[in-house]
């Protein structure tokens, strides 16, 4: 295979690097997140065992950065450097793309837009390092030793699986967007299906108010027999009957909208609750995912999944004990 001028690597080397490192840093990262949540998840944009920004990053590091290889400081700063505004413009990249933060280091001190960090940018000087100065001499002569005919194999095979991986990466991200938008519309009208009920009794509130009001202000010699008035009225079978049409009256408004906001209720808790293991697998994944344009709807749908999750867990477990204490019993 011809090397590229410069590069010194020709495609076919540089895509066995791609690989590699995307493998890598996929296993650096679910160990990361299985040491921080005590449990597995399956890290990265894709579904594949890969973190493509990984396997760019070290291609970046070992090309750009060769002639300094033999160095220690210089080669920690610029990489170090170089790493984290890759890290920063994908994040910003995706951002736009897809409306959702992917990771967030807010928690961390003196981080930038929560995107990039001094801890992280000193784990990545530091990799950077150990990888082009110990890792990667060995991996690019493990690739040479490859039989010509299964690399390209291989290239065609990993090259179709990213593809199709890629496009069900992005279309459940969609999904999850317009799963957003429905849970942020059914929210907007049920505030003011709850709006238009509080308004109505409010303003009839205020109207009977008014008029009993008006009654109790009048300083005459009449208010003592105002008031008899209103009281019998109150008590009185022709009172009651006035206000019992009045409540009927109101009973047949709330009622009618107490029947539209039920069956919204009944699409929002569709909305938030249907299972997709596609949307499920991207917040696990990105357990900081937060949505630019539907931030209360993201939390709203995560606190919902995370119950269902943990229900179903526990439902499993307690069925697991059953059967375990039913074949003790038969024994």
């Amino acid at each position: 295979m011809e090397t590229i001028p410069y590069l010194e690597y020709s495609l076919y080397q540089m895509f066995h690097m791609f690989i590699f490192w995307s493998f890598v840093g996929w296993c650096i990262e679910v160990c990361w997140m299985t040491l921080e949540t005590g449990e597995y998840q399956n890290r990265g944009f894709l579904n594949m065992p890969i973190c493509p920004i990984y396997g760019f990053g070290v291609l970046m590091v070992v090309i750009f950065f060769r002639p300094i290889s033999h160095t220690f400081f210089p080669l920690f700063l610029t990489t170090g450097a170089l790493c984290t505004s890759f890290e920063l413009l994908v994040g910003l990249g995706m951002e736009k793309l897809f409306g959702a933060r992917w990771w967030d280091y807010s928690h961390e001190k003196f981080n930038y837009k929560g995107y990039i960090c001094p801890k992280i940018s000193i784990l990545w000087g530091l990799g950077c390092v150990i990888v082009v100065r110990i890792v990667h001499p060995t991996i690019e002569m493990i690739i040479d030793h490859i039989p010509v005919n299964v690399g390209l194999g291989l290239i065609v095979l990993w090259s179709v699986l990213i593809v199709i991986d890629l496009i069900s990466s992005i279309c459940a991200v969609n999904k999850l967007n317009n799963r957003l938008k429905q849970i942020d519309e059914i929210s907007k009208i049920m505030l003011l299906s709850a709006v238009k009920i509080g308004e109505n009794l409010a303003e009839k509130t205020l109207e009977t108010k008014e008029k009993y009001d008006k009654i109790i202000e009048v300083k005459d010699t009449k208010t003592h027999e105002w008031r008899e008035r209103y009281e019998h009225i109150i008590k009185g079978k022709d009172g009651e009957s006035r206000f019992a049409k009045i409540r009927q009256m109101y009973g047949k408004i709330v009622d009618a909208d107490d029947f539209k906001a039920s069956e919204w209720e009944e699409k929002y808790e569709k909305a938030t609750g249907t299972r997709d293991k596609s949307i499920e697998r991207l917040l696990k994944a990105f357990p900081q995912l937060r949505s630019i344009s539907y931030s209360e709807s993201m939390e709203t749908l995560k606190k919902r999944l995370s119950i269902r999750s943990r229900f179903r867990k526990n439902t499993d477990d307690s069925e697991d004990a059953d059967v375990q204490y039913g074949n003790e019993e038969l024994k």
